[in-house]
């Protein structure tokens, strides 16, 4: 009798999780996108520059995960991407704050835990892609615009015109103004969307 294995390659997959960290996990949210997909090193490097509250419980968050493969799993860490990286909400604190006649009025502190999945990638197609884009380029001679313009005509795929949307102008005062009404919706509480 034969013995049949499968021989497909499974990727390694490491966890970390951190729980009851005292932010909230709107504020958390922001930083994790920064990081998710990329090079544990990478994410490290751009989460110490970046000025959150977050990103120093991020950074023991994911080098704790870089211990766990090198040392359970015998992981290399150059090799390790950030599969995927949540904050949910964990426990609220009520806490009660005096106010006008006699009456209270309720702090939520917001705990969250945050959850990390480590994938070890070989460097093969994507390390390749990721690492080597500076070797692909060839030394080019001097561009003119009439060049430019025939490289964009061959490169761009058409577009139906019923596909295609208004292009709007904006002053610069209209770009500041929006992106000051982005903000306002952001962190307003008490908007109903």
């Amino acid at each position: 009798m034969t013995d049949k294995t499968n021989t497909t390659i499974s990727a390694k997959f490491v966890k970390a999780s951190a729980r009851h960290l005292h932010i909230a996990p709107r504020k958390m949210r922001l930083v994790t996108n920064l990081v998710k997909g990329m090079n544990a090193a990478d994410a490290i490097t751009q989460l110490q520059h970046t000025e959150k509250k977050a990103s120093g419980m991020l950074i023991k968050l994911i080098q704790s995960a870089i211990a766990n493969a090198k040392n359970n799993f015998s992981l290399e860490p150059d090799h390790l991407y950030i599969k995927s990286i949540t904050a949910d909400m964990g426990k609220v604190m009520k806490r009660y704050f005096p106010r006008a006649r006699g009456s209270a009025f309720i702090i939520r502190r917001k705990m969250s835990h945050v959850n990390v999945v480590l994938e070890e990638r070989k460097q093969g197609k994507a390390g390749k892609a990721r690492l080597g884009f500076l070797s692909r380029k060839k030394p080019e001679e001097t561009r003119t615009l009439q060049n430019i313009d025939q490289e964009a005509a061959t490169t761009a795929k058409p577009v139906k015109e019923e596909n295609k949307k208004p292009q709007l102008f904006r002053t610069d005062e209209q770009r500041k103004q929006n992106i000051v009404q982005n903000k306002r919706r952001l962190f307003n509480r008490k908007s109903g969307e």
